[in-house]
C-alpha cells in the first residue's frame, strides 16, 4: 500500500467530518427558536370580522305613537337623499341612532323582551293565544360577519308569505308593473371593517317568490346543486351606511298599507294588523391591525344562536 494513497484517503475524511459539521451548523442557525405560530392565529389576523346584532321588534297596534316617536329621534338624513327618496316611494324608512340607546328605542326593546299574550297577532288565519305569544316575541341575533359574507334576515317566516303582491317600479327611467305570487321579504345583510374602528354596514332588499326550484351553482371549483326560490334584488334601493361601535341602524316601513315593496318586508294587513322593525347595533370590528374591542351595556331581551348565512 502506498503512504502517499493512504494520506489523501485520511484527507477525504477529515474534510469530510469537517463538512458535515459546518451543514450542520447552518441547519440550526435557519431554524427559528421558540414555538411555531398557530396557522390559525395567522389567518384570524388577516380576517376583518365585523360584529352586529340583529333584532327584529314587533310593533303591536298600542305602539303606533311609540313608533312615531322613535321615528322623531333617529336621523333620516344620514342617507343620500336621492336614496332617501327612492326608499319612501317604496314605502321603506331608514333612520339612525348614535351609542345611546334612545327613550322610544328603549321602551320598544323593553317591552317587546316583556311582550305578554295579551296583545294577540292575527295572520290570513286565525291563531291560537299561544300562537299569537310567540309571534310578538322579540328576537335578537348575533352575527360576525367577514368580507364577502352574506346573511339573509327573514323579518317574516314562510307562514307569512303574500299570496300576491303587485309592485310598480322605476326602471330605466319607465315604470314597469309587474305581480309576484308568494311573496316574503329578505334583507341581505353584509359589512366591512374600517382601519379606524367603525364599519359600513349594508343592507340590500330581495323579494323572494315563485315556487322552489333546483338549480347549479359553482362553489370553490365544485358544482353544487341547490333548491330554492326565485329573488328579485332591489339594487337600487341598497342602503350602505357607516356606523361606530354602538351604534344603531333602524329599517322599517311607512305604513302598514304602502304602495311599496315595503309592506311585504315589514307589515301585515291581517285581522290584527302585524308590523315590525330591523334593528341593527354594531359591536366591534376586528381587522389585521388589531383594532380594539368596545365594551357595551348589554341590550334586554334573549339572544338567539348566531345566525347562519342562507345562500
Amino acid at each position: 500500500m502506498r503512504i502517499g494513497s493512504v494520506k489523501s484517503k485520511v484527507f477525504w475524511l477529515i474534510l469530510g467530518i469537517v463538512c458535515a459539521h459546518s451543514s450542520c451548523n447552518l441547519i440550526d442557525k435557519s431554524t427559528p427558536s421558540g414555538p411555531v405560530p398557530n396557522v390559525s392565529t395567522v389567518v384570524n389576523q388577516n380576517v376583518n370580522t365585523v360584529t352586529v346584532e340583529i333584532f327584529n321588534i314587533p310593533i303591536a297596534p298600542h305602539q303606533k305613537d311609540l313608533l312615531q316617536q322613535l321615528w322623531q329621534e333617529v336621523d333620516e338624513q344620514s342617507l343620500p337623499q336621492q336614496l332617501r327618496r327612492d326608499l319612501l316611494a317604496q314605502g321603506f324608512r331608514v333612520g339612525m341612532l348614535g351609542s345611546l340607546l334612545s327613550p322610544a328605542l328603549g321602551q320598544l326593546l323593553k317591552v317587546s323582551a316583556d311582550a305578554k299574550a295579551d296583545s294577540p297577532w292575527g295572520d290570513y288565519q286565525e291563531v291560537s293565544v299561544a300562537d299569537a305569544a310567540r309571534e310578538a316575541a322579540m328576537t335578537r341575533k348575533l352575527l360576525s360577519l367577514v368580507p364577502g359574507m352574506h346573511a339573509l334576515v327573514e323579518i317574516f317566516d314562510d307562514y307569512y308569505r303574500l299570496p300576491e303582491l303587485s309592485l310598480f317600479l322605476n326602471e330605466d327611467g319607465m315604470m314597469c308593473g309587474q305581480t309576484y305570487k308568494g311573496a316574503l321579504g329578505l334583507l341581505c345583510v353584509s359589512a366591512v371593517a374600517n382601519k379606524d374602528g367603525s364599519a359600513q354596514i349594508q343592507i340590500v332588499p330581495e323579494l323572494e317568490h315563485g315556487i322552489p326550484e333546483q338549480k347549479f351553482r359553482t362553489q370553490a371549483s365544485i358544482i353544487v346543486l341547490e333548491t330554492g326560490r326565485p329573488r328579485r334584488t332591489f339594487e337600487s334601493l341598497t342602503v350602505s351606511q357607516r356606523l361606530l361601535p354602538g351604534q344603531w341602524l333602524i329599517m322599517g316601513t311607512t305604513s302598514l298599507d304602502s304602495a311599496g315593496a315595503g309592506k311585504a318586508f315589514f307589515s301585515r294587513q291581517t285581522s290584527v294588523p302585524v308590523q315590525r322593525l330591523l334593528v341593527v347595533r354594531f359591536i366591534n370590528a376586528a381587522s389585521g391591525s388589531s383594532v380594539p374591542s368596545v365594551s357595551l351595556q348589554p341590550v334586554p331581551g334573549g339572544t338567539d344562536p348566531a345566525m347562519p348565512e342562507r345562500n
